[in-house]
């Protein structure tokens, strides 16, 4: 599940790529992205072809315009989940059920589907709700918190230990190993974190397939394609995306949302007013994913084809961006700005569409509405601390590397 780079070795131009779409454009390090991750994602939309390739990262096609990008996600015979990671590693073992298509993917994620409905999440909602006030409380008396390590990345660990059946205190063992993963600062780092994760979540594996429960990670483990239960090795891959998955996209959003709250103290007003009404938050949550998405995933086009009048090859990799779908200018007016008023839907893909729309959808918006009303109702003004600017990483994931919060104490 590695997604390592090597960025500097740039591809030479393919014959069937004119020279007109080309565009230097690296996905790991996008010009003013440590500022803000998804206006300099946006910046390279307004001035780049709608569809361009790049030499960077093995050599890729990307989408940047809300309507290829739909199209695409929503396209798996011609848009393969094959491989999802760029830069794009064949000899890898893949990552399931997230790099497969249907019918396979349809099968091996129903179990996931069906354990994260609004009813499960329902149930769920009473320990979400505790757990976060209990983490807003810890730290509340100290005026100040590192979000990102503090909160942001141990809320969804502990929802995650809690939905498999595990206590909760192993989040202080699996935390710093997920971070180094996610964030470790060499090829080397990641390879640990990763042979660690893996080497902790094989003991679980095995014992949930020995031995089933009714959690949730007994469930995808015994996930079955064709009638047919899949492996250990697939199940070893998929309770660790299941793992991976839960923890960054949500801590992700999470961050962005809040740096964004304690950097618009007029926004956060008009959520702390309006904390009781559910259609309110909900319309400004969506706003807010609208504005920060942060997941972005390849494809493999399987056949030759032209696409919005561009020539692709059978066996292209492609960059449907989907965050860039909730800033195209040509859906949404102004899209760079927050409105918790607009009126109408945003339009978004930051939980993506088509066969692959991310499952934990339900459980992410209720964590983060929970979140919203606990936090606002104890912490109504914070800002981010003095002399220690957030710092953005973009990415498969565009993430906060911290998140240093303050605010008054009586």
């Amino acid at each position: 599940m590695s997604t390592e780079r090597n960025s500097s070795a740039l591809v030479a131009r393919p014959g069937h790529v004119p020279e007109e779409l080309v565009v230097e454009f690296d996905m790991y390090n996008v010009p003013g992205g440590d500022k803000d991750a998804q206006g300099a994602f946006a910046a390279v939309q307004r001035t780049s072809p709608n569809i361009f390739w790049t030499p960077y990262n093995g050599g890729h096609w990307v989408a940047t315009r809300a309507a290829d990008v739909e199209a695409m996600l929503r396209d798996p015979e011609a848009f393969s989940s094959q491989r999802v990671f760029i830069p794009r590693d064949d000899s890898a073992p893949r990552t399931l059920p997230l790099e497969s298509d249907p019918p396979v993917h349809t099968q091996m994620r129903r179990p996931l589907t069906l354990g994260l409905m609004s009813k499960a999440i329902d149930a769920m909602e009473h320990n979400v709700r505790d757990l976060a006030v209990e983490l807003i409380e810890s730290f509340l008396a100290r005026g100040e918190c590192d979000f990102m390590a503090e909160f942001a990345n141990v809320l969804p660990m502990e929802i995650f230990l809690d939905l498999v059946n595990l206590p909760r205190a192993e989040r202080t063992r699996l935390v710093p190993i997920v971070e180094n993963f996610i964030k470790g600062g060499t090829v080397e780092a990641r390879q640990q974190a990763q042979l660690e994760i893996m080497a902790y979540i094989s003991g679980v594996v095995e014992e949930r397939r020995s031995a089933p429960g009714e959690d949730l990670g007994s469930k995808v483990v015994n996930a079955t394609v064709d009638g047919e239960r899949i492996s250990d090795d697939v199940a070893l891959s998929y309770m660790t995306l299941l793992l991976f998955g839960g923890l960054d996209t949500i801590a992700s959003m999470l961050g962005f949302i809040t740096r964004f709250l304690a950097e618009s103290p007029g926004h956060r007003k008009q959520l702390v007013d309006n904390l009781e009404n559910r259609d309110f938050v909900r319309a400004a949550m969506e706003e807010m994913f609208r504005r920060f998405g942060i997941v972005n995933s390849g494809r493999v086009i399987t056949r030759d084809c032209e696409f919005s009048g561009v020539q692709f090859r059978s066996n292209d990799t492609i960059l449907p961006i989907n965050l860039l779908a909730g800033l195209d200018e040509q859906k949404v007016s102004d899209p760079l700005a927050v409105d918790f008023t607009r009126g109408s839907p945003s339009n978004h893909l930051a939980f993506g569409t088509g066969p692959h729309s991310c499952p934990g959808a339900t459980l992410a918006r209720r964590e983060i509405y929970i979140f919203l009303q606990e936090w606002l109702g104890r912490i109504p003004e914070f800002s981010v601390r003095k002399g220690a600017p957030p710092v953005a990483v973009t990415g498969v994931t565009c993430s906060l590397q911290s998140l240093r919060l303050e605010w008054p104490v009586d």
